[in-house]
């Protein structure tokens, strides 16, 4: 018994020495040790998640699949109850996002904040967004202890929320809403790595938001440029169509069913005077309308007013545009007309026959009101201006060249336009090289021509050592600089056309090699780590020392066959990068051949 219990002589000693210099003892010391261990493991652990969700922030370009797709990720993460997004309006109130929330079971059901919940807050729109205006979170471990207001504890109370943490989100410097965390079954004590994560999150979500305003322009642009296309398409057909017709009647049929196609209205019509009556009679003599709606074919139209106030201002080119008859100061004899007409919106443009004004078309809207838009009453003043034409040949080749250039340009900026929203879904925002998208269409490509020629196919993917580290030393804007150089000078290396760049995500960036066996693959990873070195960018990891930005390589080559895969390739480059790594760093690894 003596000498079983002999190891235990020097540890009391030691505590004892300890206790009597003043010092930690021994199991206090390895405590703190494990205490820091778990604290670094955590913090690790949240970086990868943080990627994780920034990758997939990265991966889309719709907003509301980013949004759906983040909180649902941050709620797991986070392991809270509810996280919500809640958008400010113009006047700093706002409303939940019915699409932007997610919440975990048994409180999916439970007062859902998104369905467009308007919560208005006086004091956020007193002071214009309040704390959040200057980046500030705002957390509340449990409600009943925070010190709120009764009106603001009443509104918490109605959604069953008893612990909340908030991140403001900004588009650019604009602060445009709130990532926030629930917890509803009981209080919660936030972490300060929690907090972190969650502003994070919300710093990403706002560059996401700017990235679809950017999108959405470009998309609305073209579309404008396409339907403007469409309408001076149109345009061109008829001009080409009233210089050749003979026929008016066939004429003006074309002319009302392409231009009630091309503005998507409800009745088309073209109002003929008679010649006798001074602009005070006339009748209806070509349309196209929707089938909910009456004829106005043959009808005949009596006004006295016309003649007396009216047909000097058409003759001179007037065009009239009432976006609603009722709210156009027009007199109760001409509103009784146009209701018997059923119109509640309508553009009335002259058709002039050399210089006498012959008739009227006429663009009905019958269902409700209607905002023109400026393109379309310029479609119809161009138009209209084309029946001179009818009746003048000789000013017809000098206004067709003219279509004609306007269609060219506005197919050129159509072209344009297409070209740029396709560069856009192919490149990465940041470093303007290929994305993960355009990378897996063109491997996906190249797989399948070299399988065929049986042909090499290499891959080489690479990240950013310690960038991690970098970006906690000089911040991410200087971290998303860093990105830019290394994607140029990697980019650099590359000269053959066949040969792709792709960000892979985050810092990693991929390189396919085409037609390039082992040795070609290996000369090209060592002269993209040698130029990414030449960069000599700063970096300083450990004590302070003066280091700088280097990348882990990994390499592997196949022949493309029936019974390999895409995946394989792409798994051996990722463990070939990550014994790289493992042996320190700074160098690469070839997987070799599969």
């Amino acid at each position: 018994m003596f000498y079983k219990n002999l190891h235990i002589i020097p540890k009391v000693s030691a505590n004892l020495l300890c206790k009597l210099l003043g010092q930690p003892s021994v199991s206090n010391l390895e405590t703190q040790l494990h205490d820091k261990q778990v604290q670094i493991q955590q913090l690790e652990k949240q970086e990868r998640a943080l990627y994780r969700v920034i990758s997939k922030i990265r991966a889309s370009f719709e907003l509301e699949t980013i949004f759906r797709t983040t909180t649902k990720e941050t709620c797991k993460l986070l392991r809270v109850e509810r996280i919500a997004v809640y958008r400010f309006y113009e006047n700093w109130g706002g409303e939940f996002v019915s699409d932007f929330e997610f919440a975990e079971t048994g409180w999916d059901d439970v007062e859902t904040l998104g369905k467009n919940t308007v919560w208005n807050d006086s004091y956020l729109q007193e002071h214009q967004g309040g704390r959040y205006r200057n980046h500030e979170t705002l957390v509340a471990s449990d409600v009943y202890a925070a010190d709120l207001c009764q009106c603001h504890l009443e509104i918490l109370e109605q959604f069953h929320i008893r612990a909340y943490a908030t991140a403001p989100i900004f588009v650019g410097k604009k602060l445009w809403g709130v990532l926030a965390a629930y917890q509803h079954s009981q209080p919660h004590e936030w972490k300060k790595l929690e907090i972190q994560f969650l502003s994070q999150i919300a710093t990403q979500l706002g560059f996401a938001v700017k990235q679809a305003e950017f999108l959405a322009q470009a998309k609305q642009k073209a579309a404008e440029l396409y339907k403007a296309n469409q309408q001076q398409d149109i345009l061109f057909n008829l001009v080409a169509e009233i210089r050749e017709s003979l026929n008016l009647d066939t004429l003006f049929k074309t002319t009302v069913r392409e231009v009630r196609k091309a503005l998507r209205t409800d009745r088309v019509s073209i109002f003929r005077f008679d010649p006798e009556s001074n602009y005070t009679c006339g009748e209806f003599v070509a349309e196209n309308v929707l089938p909910d709606y009456d004829s106005t074919i043959a009808i005949k139209v009596k006004d006295d007013c016309f003649g007396e106030k009216y047909a000097v201002a058409y003759h001179q080119g007037r065009i009239q545009v009432l976006s609603d008859v009722y709210q156009a100061g027009l007199k109760d004899c001409h509103i009784q007309l146009l209701e018997q007409l059923q119109i509640k919106a309508q553009i009335i443009a002259p058709l002039m026959k050399g210089k006498t004004l012959w008739g009227l078309l006429c663009v009905h809207q019958c269902h409700c009101s209607r905002e023109w838009k400026t393109s379309e009453i310029q479609f119809i003043q161009q138009l209209a201006a084309q029946f001179n034409v009818a009746l003048e040949h000789s000013e017809l080749l000098e206004q067709s060249r003219s279509q004609a250039n306007q269609l060219a340009q506005t197919n050129h900026a159509l072209e344009l336009a297409n070209s740029q929203l396709e560069k856009l879904s192919k490149l990465d925002a940041l470093t303007q090289i290929a994305n993960r998208h355009c990378f897996e269409q063109f491997l996906e490509q190249e797989w399948n021509r070299l399988r065929l020629t049986e042909n090499y196919l290499s891959l080489v993917l690479f990240d950013i050592d310690y960038f991690k580290d970098y970006n906690d030393s000089y911040g991410h804007l200087a971290g998303d600089e860093c990105l830019i150089q290394v994607a140029r000078a990697a980019q650099a290396v590359l000269k053959r056309p066949t040969d792709l760049l792709a960000r892979y995500g985050g810092e990693e960036f991929i390189v396919i090699l085409p037609n390039t066996n082992e040795s070609g693959a290996i000369k090209v990873t060592k002269l993209i780590q040698k130029s990414i070195q030449e960069l000599k960018i700063p970096h300083k990891k450990k004590n302070n020392f003066q280091y700088f930005v280097t990348v882990s390589l990994g390499v592997a080559i196949a022949i493309p066959t029936e019974k390999s895969s895409i995946q394989e390739l792409i798994n051996a480059a990722d463990k070939a990068l990550y014994k790289a790594k493992e042996q320190g760093r700074n160098r690469w690894v070839c997987a070799g051949k599969l």
